[in-house]
């Protein structure tokens, strides 16, 4: 099998000697990874992964919002934005048009460091990739009409952000944290600075930051090396090298007193919280002991800070830990939501965890579990090509090594206790501490700053694609137990890793008024313990096997979703079979969650795109439990008890009610055997679904206003759509890719075109019930009524006119080959199995899906547009901001 493959290399490097193509340097740093050099000072690093029949394409370049001077704020980002604004060779909505028509998907993200462009397609259109992202980055032409209407929509992307409560108080943090590194500026910039921005403002930094030497690309999937490398010389050799040198950035003084800051919001409904220290950058020798204190402190159900102030004491709603290490350096950093009241006794239990760790040695075993985690990140963010490109583009741009990914976790598994508390000693301590809480406006002047000063100061002096298809196709392995119960496997050994679900027939569709949210809840108590382990023992096991573990619930099901090293296979599936089969909800943790529950329902105008769509839902499903939302009612969650939980739990996960799939790494025989084992036993029990009651047609338009204290307006429209199963799923999946999309034409008409929204989208959503085709649309308060009428205008065309051949081929493209891309990783395809088994659909039901949608027409896609979107069948939701009157 090498012969054919090495004698089609020797004769791509004879081409591309003749050609001119081979003045660069090219060595095997590693087995799997080659970085070569071109003439003109690009590097190219190229991955070949052929276990996925997808590829994708990465430009880096090293540029980003810390690299920019006061004027500049936010010019990258704009940048960002209009690298895929057309091209000489490209018009406007061309560049994402023809990603989608190749089945591919494209975006971009600038950071303080580094602004990344990406392009992901299926293997055999790699060369057509190549060219698009290639002319998209190196060759935009910056179109004067094109910037001024992108620097609006960074505008409005500026102004949304301030009312989002959780960017409000990130960007406090770091305005309060640093005083000179340019880390202390937001990405995006300021309203000022980015309204300012001309043509030749953005030409000039280009000209000094994107040149080659400052610049490199990653290609990670099934390709062939040397037709890369040439593809990519074919298409940037008018690229020509420049004396480039990388100006000093401004270097952070050592901080000398603690720095904090409140900020009463006006929005907010939760109070926030950020705590962080100074720690040094990415190159440093203490990131890994940093990592992995931040991992001990709050990365994880089982990390101390969880453990104790959200678990034991019930003092958050959230908190987590985290060290930020970049091309700098960084902060580490606590943050928290939780109830403005318990601010003081939650800066306490922080600092008490941290000064703990810094004087107490962690146990070997708890440094295991966070070495455990760290090493499962880097595994399971390589189960896409675009997590490996990824994990090699960051580590060449902030330590200069791409094959940086082996020697951290080299370093990783080398760190020692001592090395932790000796970590935390030197950096997480007063005066090196940032406190910065965004707060009710109600609670704001309650919030005592000196106060929570004087705690850590006292703290801390002593007083925590086809071919994948047939692939998947041909390695299904489906059981069906004695009791009823559907096993499905599907063997990859692509990836040391497992992953599992454990599904039920649930959801909201077999809730009622009395018990809405009774599901979700279940399905947050999953975990929570058994009749013989509890939740920190349940958490310690998962993290021993380097695992993930949640309950899930959706409109139509509910269960477990479990991933973990495949060494650990047997020590999984008996966790999974005690946690099924002795789910004891026990009343303390149940309590804990009712809060954060309640919390969320409380809190969900702050998540303004959630609160659209669950309200829209509720007008388009007024007697179909669909309507429902999902975290159920106050007053129904309120009133559940222990007994409530486990006699619905009892009754839906009945063996014949069940499907467990498992895909991975795995000997087939040997996880039939254990499954036998573990569930084989479970003796059979009858289930009968409830009965749902029927949606009634809409026959008049339904309109609803709600009205909340937001600068934006949120629009939304609702049609009841088709299920699952019906012929007509697949006509309106590629009706809404059209509409949908960078290269949609709702991106196109309304936003780019008219500059009605900030965001703009459609979605379709089948069920095993008829499900909803919705749109939605954020804007001005002062655009709201042309944006909805744009969006009526909208669905008249795709009613009453054929969609253009480009459209629906790009359409078609996009789903296939997005699919293909979600079919990637163990955690995801365990996921579409499970689903697809439990609705009747089939575990090899992708290939279905695959050749459903490449068979629609044109004439299918505006039949299903003129049967589903009759304007006078639907609902109209507009969330208002409140007027001065209403917010006095």
């Amino acid at each position: 099998m090498l012969k054919p493959y090495r004698s089609r290399l020797v004769l791509m490097l004879f081409i591309m000697a003749v050609a001119g193509l081979m003045p660069f340097t090219a060595n095997a740093m590693e087995e799997k990874l080659t970085v070569s050099t071109l003439p003109n000072g690009l590097k190219v690093f190229i991955q070949e992964d052929h276990a996925r029949k997808v590829a994708t394409i990465q430009i880096w370049t090293m540029v980003g919002g810390a690299d920019e001077n006061q004027r500049e704020l936010g010019i990258s980002h704009l940048i960002e934005h209009m690298a895929f604004k057309g091209t000489e060779k490209r018009g406007v909505g061309k560049i994402a048009a023809e990603i989608e028509a190749l089945g591919g998907e494209t975006n971009a993200y600038t950071s303080w460091d580094e602004t990344v462009f990406h392009v992901t397609v299926p293997s055999n259109k790699i060369a057509e990739g190549i060219d698009i992202l290639t002319d998209a980055v190196f060759r935009p032409t910056i179109d004067s009409a094109e910037l001024e209407k992108e620097k609006q929509v960074v505008i409005e992307e500026i102004l949304e952000g301030e009312e989002r409560p959780e960017r409000k108080a990130g960007k406090l943090l770091f305005k309060t944290a640093y005083a000179k590194h340019p880390y202390k500026d937001p990405i995006i910039g300021y309203k000022d600075t980015v309204s300012s921005f001309t043509r030749d403002d953005i030409l000039n930094f280009r000209s000094k930051w994107y040149v080659p030497e400052n610049m490199f690309m990653v290609v990670v999937g099934d390709v062939d090396k040397a037709e890369v490398l040439a593809d990519i010389q074919k298409y940037t050799s008018d690229l020509k090298p420049t004396a480039f040198t990388r100006p000093q950035r401004p270097v952070e003084p050592p901080q000398k007193d603690i720095r904090s800051a409140l900020l009463p919001d006006a929005n907010s409904r939760e109070t926030r919280l950020h705590m962080a220290f100074h720690i040094p950058s990415m190159s440093s020798s203490d990131v890994n002991a940093l990592d992995l204190a931040g991992d001990i402190l709050g990365a994880r159900d089982n990390s101390r800070l969880v453990r104790s102030l959200k678990m034991e004491k019930g003092l958050v709603n959230t908190i987590s830990a985290y060290a930020m290490t970049p091309k700098d350096p960084g902060l580490l950093m606590v943050s928290a939501s939780l109830d403005a009241k318990n601010i003081e006794p939650v800066i306490s239990g922080i600092m008490e965890e941290i000064t703990k760790l810094r004087k107490e040695l962690p146990s070997e075993n708890e440094l295991k579990q966070a070495k455990t985690h760290i090493e499962s990140q880097h595994i399971y963010s390589r189960e896409t090509v675009s997590g490996v490109a990824r994990e090699i583009g960051n580590y060449q741009a902030d330590v200069g090594d791409a094959h940086y990914a082996e020697k951290y976790l080299k370093l990783n598994a080398a760190v020692k206790p001592q090395d932790i508390s000796q970590s935390l000693s030197t950096y997480a301590r007063n005066p090196n501490v940032t406190l910065v809480i965004l707060a009710p406006e109600k609670d704001a002047d309650k919030i005592k700053m000196d106060r929570l000063e004087a705690i850590i100061r006292d703290a801390d002096n002593g007083k925590k694609a086809a071919e994948i298809q047939k692939k998947l196709e041909s390695k299904n392995i489906v059981k069906t137990l004695p009791n009823g119960m559907k096993v499905v496997l599907s063997p990859d050994d692509s990836n040391p890793a497992i992953s599992i679900r454990l599904g039920f027939l649930g959801g909201k569709r077999y809730e009622t008024r009395e018990t809405e949210g009774i599901m979700n809840f279940i399905s947050q108590m999953l975990d929570k313990g058994t009749k013989s382990l509890n939740e920190v023992e349940i958490a310690k096991q998962i993290d021993d096997m380097g695992g993930r573990l949640s309950g899930f619930s959706g409109y139509d099901s509910f269960g477990y979703s479990m991933t973990f090293f495949s060494r650990y296979f047997d020590s999984g599936l008996k966790l999974l079979s005690e946690l099924y089969k002795n789910a004891a909800f026990p009343q303390e943790q149940l309590e804990r969650e009712r809060a954060l529950i309640l919390n969320r329902i409380r809190t969900e105008p702050d998540r303004p795109i959630s609160f659209a769509i669950n309200t829209l839902n509720a007008e388009v499903f007024s007697h179909h439990p669909y309507g429902f939302n999902k975290e159920g009612s106050l007053a129904a969650v309120a009133g559940f008890n222990v007994d409530d939980l486990k006699l619905t739990y009892n009754r839906f996960s009945a063996p014949q009610n069940a499907v467990l799939t498992v895909v991975g790494a795995m000997d087939p025989d040997k996880v039939v055997d254990r499954i036998n084992a573990y569930f084989g036993e479970i003796p059979s029990r009858k289930f009968e679904a409830p009965d749902v009651p029927q949606e009634q047609p809409i026959t008049a338009t339904r309109e609803k206003l709600v009205k909340i204290p937001r600068a934006k307006a949120h629009l939304a429209l609702g049609f009841h759509a088709t299920t699952l199963s019906a012929e007509d799923r697949y006509p309106l999946e590629v009706l809404n890719n059209i509409l949908a999309g960078q290269g949609g034409t709702l991106f196109q008409e309304l936003r780019d075109k008219l500059s009605l929204a900030y965001t703009v989208t459609s979605f379709v959503r089948p069920g095993l019930d008829p499900g909803i085709f919705a749109f939605y649309i954020a804007c001005e308060e002062s655009k709201a009524d042309r944006a909805l009428k744009g969006l009526f205008t909208e669905i008249e065309k795709v009613r009453t006119e054929p969609v253009k051949k480009e459209d629906l081929e790009r359409s078609i493209n996009n789903l296939i080959g997005n699919h293909l891309i979600n079919l990637q990783s163990s955690w995801s395809r365990a996921e579409n199995i499970v689903l697809n088994t439990l609705y009747g659909l089939g575990p090899d039901f992708e290939d279905v899906y695959l050749k459903k949608i490449a068979e629609v027409k044109a004439e299918d896609v505006k039949r299903v547009a003129n049967k589903y979107l009759d304007p006078n069948e639907g609902a109209v939701l507009k969330i208002m901001p409140e007027d001065n009157q209403q917010k006095k």
